[in-house]
């Protein structure tokens, strides 16, 4: 008689050929594409093993996208998990209208990045921007910021609207972490320890620090493999200041049609990311996943 105990393999089909033709294919298929010379002008697709890595690694715009995604996720990361901490603090405690100020936080992340990134580009708008009304009226500046044109501040810029839209999802995460510390914890906690930063050291902290590394660790990738908010507010521009590694695959594979050499940046990044997960998890404490 077939069961799931004695034969479990077919009844894992079903769940497993979605799996299997929506990831595995399309991983090989581009595995395959990066050994071979793929371009919509030539119909032929030679072998080519790793020249299209070599090209790409040793191509003009690789060093400086790569610069340019690492710095971009120093920034944002750490502001995400950081802020993000600090408003879910802020939304648990009870007062009144916390209830709409919690929807009011989450509304970045039901937003599309292109909606995302219109706003603010309005925000950054050298000429009727809100930021530089602000800045002008309070007299902190005597002429108008052109922070998206500018080559030293559109990183900087771009970081801040991505920060925007993935502080809701970190919000979000953190909040159901501090809802399972013991109440009676906290509250003997209050009676023992009037400083909140002490308390916040040795008892929320110890509580929540599994789920700040994963938010640290998922907002990385994140910011590292970031395109739409990018794309949609500088198109990589000024020059190359916010070329990131995803703008340099699309632009190898849809600019200049040279679909292997894209995908050969697709799997570098694949590459770097997990080398990324693995120095941030080994960097942390050993016991940090122990159970308490």
């Amino acid at each position: 008689m077939w069961t799931a105990n004695r034969f479990p393999g077919p009844w894992l089909v079903p769940a497993l050929l979605p799996v299997v033709l929506m990831t595995i294919y399309p991983i090989g298929y581009a595995l395959w594409t990066s050994l071979h010379s793929v371009m919509i002008l030539f119909p032929d697709e030679p072998f080519v093993g790793v020249a299209n890595y070599v090209r790409v690694l040793t191509g003009n715009y690789f060093r400086t996208a790569l610069q340019t995604s690492l710095l971009f996720t120093l920034y944002a990361a750490p502001s995400v998990v950081l802020i993000g901490t600090l408003i879910a603090l802020f939304l648990q405690r009870r007062f009144f209208g916390s209830q709409v100020l919690r929807s009011i936080v989450l509304l970045p992340w039901v937003l599309p990045g292109a909606i995302s990134a219109v706003l603010w580009v309005w925000v950054f708008h050298p000429s009727f921007g809100m930021l530089n009304g602000l800045l002008l009226d309070l007299g902190l500046v005597e002429t108008s910021i052109p922070w998206l044109t500018n080559p030293r501040t559109a990183l900087v810029s771009v970081a801040i609207a991505h920060v925007w839209t993935q502080i809701p999802f970190a919000v979000v995460l953190v909040m159901a972490a501090l809802a399972t510390i013991n109440v009676e914890t906290v509250e003997a906690a209050a009676i023992d320890c009037r400083n909140p930063l002490k308390r916040f050291a040795y008892v929320t902290f110890p509580e929540i620090k599994s789920m700040i590394v994963v938010l640290l660790v998922y907002n990385s990738l994140i910011a590292f493999t970031s395109y739409d908010l990018v794309y949609a507010m500088t198109g990589g521009g000024p020059g190359t200041a916010t070329t990131l590694l995803s703008f340099q695959i699309w632009r190898e594979s849809f600019s200049m049609y040279d679909f292997g050499a894209g995908s050969a940046v697709a799997f570098i990044v694949v590459l770097i990311s997990a080398v990324m997960i693995v120095a941030i998890t080994r960097a942390l404490p050993s016991d940090l996943f122990a159970s308490e």
